[in-house]
């Protein structure tokens, strides 16, 4: 044999053991798999951060609504009146009303923009403090390798320890009481364009 021949075999033997202690290092890894849509949709942190913004756009929100109740009496006013008006008066309204929805349709979309705007930046946020408490749990856990559950193709269910790592955000995350007279008002809803 040619000392080609025996180093090509016995790398193929170190090779061959190297595979076989890492099967058993892999063995004994704790491994597992969280869903982060989950969390992030269960997480009070979110729950709370979703409803301030919210709460940010109320006042945009009812101005927008007052425009939109101004522009409908306009409207009825029109409708109704149109037949004892003059011309110029009818034509004036009209006029008025076009520019007034014009405008309404602009503000409603400066303030979808705005409002979609500001919640990718706090969903961005909460995603980058969610894996900091997702690396915090699996730490404090031992686990040696903890993936997104978005990335596996299949995952067997004891692997998947969204629930605890809930339960452990949850304990982690003091209480958070509105202010008084800010919970009063009805969160605003998106504005849909």
């Amino acid at each position: 044999m040619s000392i080609a021949t025996v180093s090509k075999k016995f790398l193929w033997v170190v090779a061959v053991l190297g595979l076989g202690l890492a099967s058993n290092a892999y063995a004994e890894a704790k491994v597992a798999v969280v869903d982060f849509n989950r969390l992030l949709n269960e997480w009070v942190v979110t729950k709370n951060t979703m409803t301030t913004l919210q709460n940010e756009f109320i006042p945009r929100q009812r101005d927008l609504e007052a425009k939109e109740k101004d522009l409908k009496g306009k409207a009825d006013r029109l409708q109704r009146d149109s037949a004892v008006m003059s011309e110029t008066e009818r034509a004036g309204l009209q006029k008025e009303l076009a520019k007034g929805q014009r405008d309404l349709k602009s503000q409603a979309d400066a303030v979808s923009e705005d409002f979609e705007a500001r919640r990718n930046e706090e969903a961005g946020k909460l995603q980058g403090q969610l894996v900091t408490e997702v690396q915090s749990y699996a730490k404090s856990n031992s686990y040696d390798l903890v993936l997104s559950s978005n990335v596996a193709v299949y995952v067997k269910e004891s692997f998947d320890i969204t629930g605890q790592v809930l339960t452990y955000l949850q304990g982690r995350t003091p209480e958070v009481k509105p202010a008084a007279g800010k919970n009063d008002a009805k969160p605003a809803a998106p504005v849909k364009k």
